[in-house]
């Protein structure tokens, strides 16, 4: 629909909708292909925009003649594509308030570090460039056990020997865990011999219970909420590096998807200073949700305030599953993380307060946001939903499972009829697809985030980063959801693949749906907020491989701009 041929007519309606007859836009940006990600005018030629709102949408000649006056901005596109601004269905805005703190240890094309040697060196190489002292902590984010060679591991042994003065921890690349070396052991309270948590995993030294440097899931919540954020006197210039980062990939709308109270608190001081230039909206996590309600009633959330919104609750049912540690109703092909046999992953929480939770959200009318990678944490959302939902299991609560990556055919179903909305992460075709096959097999890893069935059964799935797990680079994950294809160049769920334009729109107007927010953003129609951005090139119409290389050039938020190329 959206690769229709742009026509007069089609033109002249869109203009008949214009909400302002007087001369006088702000501005009008034309020159170059419009994507309007509206169905009923797909293309344009011209828009205009008064108040931060579209008020015109249509050929170049009529927008012009209606909307034109003596103090109207022209911005010429110069041939290059404006589509809406980018909405952002899942990821962490509030890590990027820190990620300039930690040493990146990605994997190319990501990051530097391909084995256990290199990610020491990065991070003597940024301890050194950030002048961090003997004792001090030392960050580093994005290390990828499942990629170094030979099955090196980077372990608290290799950490203590390099690092013997000084506590270190490397954030694993799912954010669901970290290794650390003796010092950070200590400073954060672990012990050898410790018992691990329900839902956790913590890796030992082979035949002892000493810890050999891995911890994930419940097992690392010690260290995530103690690890260091902003303070008031930082956290605005903080705010606005983060922006920057979102802002830059052309996102409008960000989400933190996994707030804790303090965090929650942090959001509300920056906002109230008028700290925010992109609308932000924030989940607060399960185990938070009632400290965030004794200071946000429900009655204020869903809405904005100076550009802040706590959208609905974060509740995670399972881990990531190139970890092991996603809830399986089979058996990884590989084991578990410590060689556990028959191993299926498991809740993160005891199933029993992740009922509670969700329980709290739906009766306090809430929508929530549940993570679940696994078969088994699926079914335990839909088991948990009718259960809760009763007679009303297909109200549209607008409820969305995270991540969702190996939801089963029969499960899509059941989402449907209870109108949940699977929010998926087509990354992983790329990122990650290749150790899928060796942990659950080439069959199940090829129907990861099937975007393709799930458009098709008339859901309105959404597409996401995850950021930091993955860049923050939406033209890259557009780029996967067309092409899915792995590290490898593997080809893999070839029939889940989408057209551009369909990707397209799953990061843009079925992203503001999953929020509520589909009458205001997400396609250029007259009346709603003028987020736009412009593209280096059309993803309509490139070759589909070429998708990756466009580049954002300018972000618009309510018809201000706030991020340009090479600016200043």
């Amino acid at each position: 629909m959206l690769n229709r041929a742009f026509t007069a007519a089609a033109a002249s309606m869109a203009l008949l909708a214009s909400a302002a007859n007087a001369k006088d836009a702000d501005a009008i940006w034309f020159g170059g292909a419009i994507v309007t990600v509206n169905a009923k005018a797909p293309r344009a030629e011209a828009i205009a925009v008064k108040d931060g709102k579209i008020v015109a949408v249509g050929s170049k000649a009529a927008v012009f003649k209606a909307e034109q006056g003596k103090a109207t901005v022209l911005h010429d596109l110069k041939g290059r594509t404006m589509t809406p601004g980018f909405v952002d269905a899942h990821s962490h805005f509030i890590d990027a308030l820190t990620m300039a703190d930690y040493a990146n240890l990605a994997q190319p094309p990501v990051g530097p570090a391909r084995n256990p040697g290199e990610v020491v060196a990065e991070l003597r190489k940024f301890g050194q460039a950030q002048g961090i002292k003997p004792g001090e902590l030392l960050l580093g984010s994005g290390y990828d056990d499942n990629l170094m060679p030979q099955g090196q591991l980077v372990t608290r042994e290799l950490l203590d020997k390099e690092f013997p003065d000084q506590p270190v921890v490397i954030v694993h690349t799912t954010k669901h865990g970290a290794v650390l070396n003796s010092k950070a052991f200590d400073k954060f309270g672990y012990k050898d011999g410790m018992p691990t948590p329900p839902g956790g995993v913590i890796l030992r030294k082979p035949g002892t219970q000493d810890l050999q440097g891995l911890v994930m899931e419940t097992a690392y919540l010690p260290v995530y909420s103690a690890l260091p954020s902003p303070t008031p006197a930082t956290e605005m210039e903080a705010a606005r590096k983060a922006q920057v980062i979102f802002a830059a990939a052309g996102i409008t709308t960000a989400q933190e998807g996994s707030t804790h109270a303090p965090q929650v608190e942090q959001l509300k001081r920056i906002a109230k200073q008028g700290g925010l230039i992109i609308d932000v909206i924030a989940l607060p996590f399960v185990t938070d949700v009632e400290k965030v309600l004794a200071t946000d009633p429900a009655k204020t959330w869903g809405r904005y305030d100076q550009r802040l919104k706590i959208g609905g609750c974060k509740i995670v049912a399972d881990g990531s599953p190139q970890a092991k540690t996603a809830w399986f109703t089979t058996p990884y092909l590989t084991g578990g993380p410590n060689g556990e046999k028959d191993w299926k992953g498991g809740p993160s929480l005891p199933p029993d307060a992740l009922v509670a939770g969700v329980k709290t959200c739906y009766d306090n009318g809430l929508q929530v946001f549940l993570h679940a990678n696994g078969d088994a944490a699926i079914d335990f959302l839909l088991q948990t939903h009718a259960t809760l939902a009763g007679k009303e299991a297909s109200k549209d609560r607008r409820t969305v499972c995270i991540h969702c990556q190996f939801v089963r055919p029969d499960q899509l179903q059941k989402m449907k009829e209870y109108r949940i909305t699977p929010a998926l992460f087509t990354l992983h075709t790329y990122f990650f697809y290749d150790v899928h096959v060796v942990n659950r097999g080439a069959k199940q890893a090829g129907f990861i985030s099937p975007i393709k069935t799930a458009r098709a059964m008339g859901m309105r799935p959404t597409n996401h980063t995850d950021y930091s797990v993955t860049p923050l680079d939406q033209m890259f994950m557009l780029w996967s959801a067309v092409n899915r294809t792995s590290r490898k160049g593997v080809l893999n769920g070839p029939d889940q693949r989408l057209t551009p334009a369909q990707a397209l729109q799953a990061m843009t107007l079925d992203a503001a749906w999953q929020y509520g927010e589909q009458k205001s953003k997400g396609s250029i129609e007259v009346g709603k907020l003028a987020d736009l951005v412009i593209l280096s090139g059309n993803p309509l119409t490139v070759k589909p491989d070429a998708i990756k290389d466009i580049k954002v050039v300018e972000t618009i938020k309510e018809g201000k701009s706030i991020y340009a190329a090479g600016a200043k």
